[in-house]
């Protein structure tokens, strides 16, 4: 049996473990804007249930390797450059396109109606805004400027990935702030049922830009950095 390892960094046990990945979500634990920090010192930090989150991390990790017996999985780390570049850009950078005008529009209709009775909407407003155009532009600057250069193995290309990773971590800043703001993405009681998509959507994102930051900062940019 592999023990789960506290000694190894977050963003390690995750490009290792994929299965990890809905546990550090669940308990909150961020793995990818702090990748580079202990799992031991990730949970102390991230969360009050350590102990928990350890159990479940070791069931899934026994699940995995059971299941692993009768069928090979590929890592991520295993993937090449290109094929990580296309995962990036047909899960994730698709998946931003689509969803962050939806939730701009969701997010206004939800302001305008409960703003008055739930004021918190309003930082919540801005913050997402912020964070929708500094997204847009990150995805610009990674589709036009880095990718090509990644794909044609050109190494000047380290004060970019830099650069890239600094928004990454505005961009973590961001999800941190929202999920505390609505309190883990809990619905009021007076909430209709756009309040409750726009939550669904946003506890969505949160999930979806983990793995995104993830799979380039621990993954694609180690490679030439």
């Amino acid at each position: 049996m592999e023990k789960f390892n506290l000694n190894q960094t977050i963003g390690e046990s995750v490009t290792l473990h994929p299965e990890l990945f809905p546990v550090y979500m669940k308990y909150g634990v961020d793995f990818c804007c702090g990748g580079d920090r202990t799992v031991q010192e990730a949970i102390e930090k991230d969360t009050d249930a350590s102990q928990q989150l350890i159990a479940d991390a070791q069931e899934k990790i026994d699940a995995s390797l059971q299941l692993s017996v009768d069928s090979k999985t590929m890592k991520l780390s295993d993937f090449s450059t290109e094929q990580l570049i296309d995962r990036i850009l047909t899960q994730h950078h698709t998946y931003l396109k689509a969803e962050l005008p939806i939730l701009s529009e969701l997010m206004f209709k939800i302001l305008t109606v409960h703003g008055e009775n739930h004021t918190e909407l309003f930082t919540i407003h801005k913050i997402f805004g912020n964070l929708k155009t500094e997204l847009e532009g990150h995805l610009v600057k990674e589709e036009e400027f880095l990718f090509p250069k990644l794909l044609v193995k050109d190494s000047n290309c380290k004060a970019l990935i830099e650069e890239l990773e600094q928004e990454h971590d505005g961009a973590g800043d961001a999800l941190h702030q929202l999920t505390d703001l609505t309190n883990h993405f809990t619905l009021p009681k007076d909430a209709c049922t756009t309040y409750e998509i726009v939550y669904e959507k946003l506890k969505e994102l949160v999930a979806d830009m983990y793995m995104h930051v993830h799979t380039e900062n621990n993954i694609l940019f180690k490679r030439f950095v």
